[in-house]
């Protein structure tokens, strides 16, 4: 779904930033088809059932040993990055050095929980898989990919996902309707709320892509109803929830609505406050802090849902049991929800079935990755913040869906554990973003060192005396 501006993009940045040998060097590298295949590759793959078996979804067994299917899927995504990540290796080496500090620094925790860990092998596995997608981020940020590409090839994979799950869900329902829930379509993916999750970011990504001049505006219409269509199948009310609250949160932050600068502190110190103070009057009224179900109640009673989340409350106060027996450095990463025999085993007898994580993203960092974990994972979250705020300024357009994406990202996590665990999708796409934007803001702090230089040069007294103008 790219077009040759894209490509234009991708190109552009390098023009009169770097030294002309470096500058050849990396345009004649640039290799768009690699780009979209590992965006179209690490997408497909984190959604689809591992290793492509659809008769068998449910969780059972140890989950230890992994797939050797699931292995080369994201092992050749790998291996792809990390060679296109060293044909433009200059640029890489100059990417890391400016990627978020403590995107680093999470990874490299991780990787020290294998001292600890009960599942050496298994947390060494994981940390390897973040390692990788964070070459891959680097190896398909501008200036290699152009600044529209994750997005619209990540829209264009989405769309092809949701066409099969479509025809799927009508030929074969045996694989793509779910009956327990309800009649819920999953199509070709592992569950309803996968297919729902996708279908709400698609209808954002369309409105997106309508307000622009890159598609037709009937093309926009038909993806934007059809992404309303297999969002509706899907009976998944988180995925309604967080589509209609991405698209305000998009069209809110692309648009001017006040004079002046986008200032993301003033932002977010004004939601706070009114955080702070509607849990401040709740306390003078009731003399305590609310309880979950009376926050979640309003969301509950429109949605026709329980308070206890479908049963994840259950779930989390077992997890939080297991807090209590290493608080500050976690269990290892990686190393609680293998199924049967692993240490989540006490929460399997509890409950008589296979869980596969707590249904809060948070609440598993800080069961894997202690109180330490946790810090970092908030500290990952600033960080990307504050360079948002900054590309916010630079280019509102592109700031503003990355915005939204982020927003929805931490919203879900609160009920989907996705964030910092593996190659889920929502973690892929979040590591993606974060490279992606520092790599921005490292191009532009690149054209802005070229402008002064290019001026001061200018002023030189021997360019005045030819007559170059200042």
């Amino acid at each position: 779904m790219n077009t040759a501006t894209d490509q234009l993009d991708a190109a552009r940045p390098t023009q009169g930033l770097q030294e002309p040998q470096e500058q050849s060097s990396i345009a004649g590298k640039i290799d768009p088809f690699l780009v979209r295949l590992l965006i179209v590759m690490s997408m497909t793959f984190s959604l689809l059932p591992p290793g492509f078996n659809w008769g068998n979804t449910d969780p059972q067994g140890s989950y230890a040993e992994g797939s050797l299917i699931f292995q080369m899927e994201f092992g050749s995504v790998f291996l792809i990055g990390a060679w296109l990540a060293w044909r433009n290796r200059g640029w890489s080496l100059r990417h890391v050095l400016h990627l978020n500090p403590l995107l680093i620094a999470i990874i490299l925790y991780c990787l020290m929980t294998i001292l600890w860990s009960p599942y050496p092998v298994v947390t060494l596995k994981r940390s390897v898989q973040l390692i990788g997608l964070t070459l891959v981020g680097i190896a398909i940020s501008p200036p290699i990919g152009g600044k529209h590409q994750l997005i619209r090839t990540m829209l264009g994979t989405l769309m092809t996902l949701m066409a099969c799950s479509f025809v799927v869900s009508l030929v074969l329902p045996r694989i793509g309707v779910d009956y327990e829930l309800g009649g819920a379509w999953r199509g070709i993916l592992t569950q309803k709320n996968t297919l729902g999750a996708i279908s709400g970011l698609c209808v954002v990504l369309w409105i997106k892509e309508s307000l622009g001049t890159t598609f037709p505006r009937s093309i926009c219409y038909f993806g934007i109803l059809f992404s309303l269509f297999m969002l509706v199948m899907a009976k998944s009310s988180t995925a309604i929830l967080v589509a209609t609250l991405g698209t305000g949160i998009y069209l809110l932050i692309r648009r001017r609505y006040l004079t002046g600068e986008f200032d993301g502190r003033r932002l977010t110190i004004s939601l706070a406050v009114i955080l702070l103070l509607g849990f401040h009057i709740f306390y003078v009224v009731n003399g305590r802090l609310p309880e979950w179900n009376e926050l979640f109640a309003p969301f509950g009673a429109l949605f026709n849902k329980s308070t206890d989340l479908t049963g994840r409350t259950d779930i989390w106060r077992l997890v939080l049991l297991e807090v209590q027996r290493h608080p500050v450095f976690g269990i290892g990463y990686g190393a609680f929800w293998l199924g049967e025999g692993s240490p989540s085993q006490m929460i399997i007898n509890a409950l008589h079935w296979i869980p596969l994580q707590a249904h809060n993203g948070y609440l598993d960092i800080l069961n894997e990755l202690g109180i330490v974990g946790l810090v970092i994972m908030a500290g990952v979250f600033v960080f990307h913040i504050r360079n948002l705020i900054k590309l916010t300024r630079i280019d509102r357009e592109e700031a503003a869906i990355h915005w939204a994406m982020l927003i929805l990202i931490l919203i879900s996590n609160l009920s989907e554990s996705e964030v910092f665990r593996g190659v889920l999708f929502q973690n892929i796409f979040f590591i993606y973003s974060s490279t992606a934007i520092s790599a921005r803001l490292t191009l532009h702090r690149m054209e802005q060192t070229a402008l002064v230089k290019q001026t001061e040069q200018n002023l030189q007294p021997d360019n005045l005396s030819r007559g170059v103008a200042p």
